[in-house]
């Protein structure tokens, strides 16, 4: 029984190197994956494309859940959509909708079809693909209340994070509730184009 587990699990060297090197890919990716939400998203379409051809040459095809020619006749809400819905756009990979839904939890909603360019995956041959194909129904989007927020509630949106979650709540706190979210603009932290990218992701009204 001892040479048969012995057997079972010894290695040759070239093996061993596999494990190896498998082993550290694994790692790489479980550290990005616990790390990649701390980065700000990225306002242009990433290109995988010299990643596909690499794949390519190495035997492995990335799968493409819709071919180049089918199209949806229909335009599809990304703000309600499920994974399946998504795959049916133009040039979408199963790993692309995947990633649309998941980063469309952690901002509360798509508030534009162009936020797609920020979706990890999303490269921009796939990007010119979606955009004609998709809408956001701007009503879906969660939004929340920086009067009664705490810095947590706060920081966990990709768009604030904790320091200017932090600046959020210590304003309020020294002047009081926010009476318009026009007030934003009085804080240092707080410029013209972070102005327009949170705003519709705050409000201050209690029925929201």
């Amino acid at each position: 029984m001892k040479d048969t587990w012995k057997e079972y699990f010894s290695f040759n060297k070239r093996q061993r190197n596999g494990i190896l090197v498998l082993l550290s890919v694994i790692t790489i990716l479980l550290v990005y994956l616990f790390i990649a939400d701390y980065f700000p998203p990225s306002s242009k379409p990433v290109d995988f494309s010299v990643f596909k051809s690499e794949l390519e040459k190495a035997g492995i095809k990335a799968s493409v859940a819709n071919s180049n020619n089918n199209t949806h006749s229909s335009y599809i809400d990304i703000n309600s959509a499920d994974t399946d819905l998504l795959k049916t756009l133009p040039k979408m990979t199963s790993y692309c909708a995947g990633m649309i839904v998941r980063y469309r939890k952690k901002l509360g909603g798509y508030y534009c079809t162009k936020q797609l360019a920020e979706v990890w995956g999303m490269d921009s041959g796939m990007y010119k693909a979606v955009l004609p194909k998709a809408f956001a129904d701007t009503g879906l989007v969660n939004k929340i209340n920086i009067n009664t927020a705490d810095i947590k509630q706060l920081a966990y949106h990709p768009y604030i994070r904790y320091y200017l979650a932090k600046a959020i709540v210590n304003y309020r706190e020294e002047h009081g509730k926010f009476t318009s979210l026009s007030v934003l603009h009085n804080m240092a932290a707080i410029d013209d184009s972070v102005y327009a990218r949170i705003i519709p992701y705050l409000t201050i009204d209690k029925k929201q």
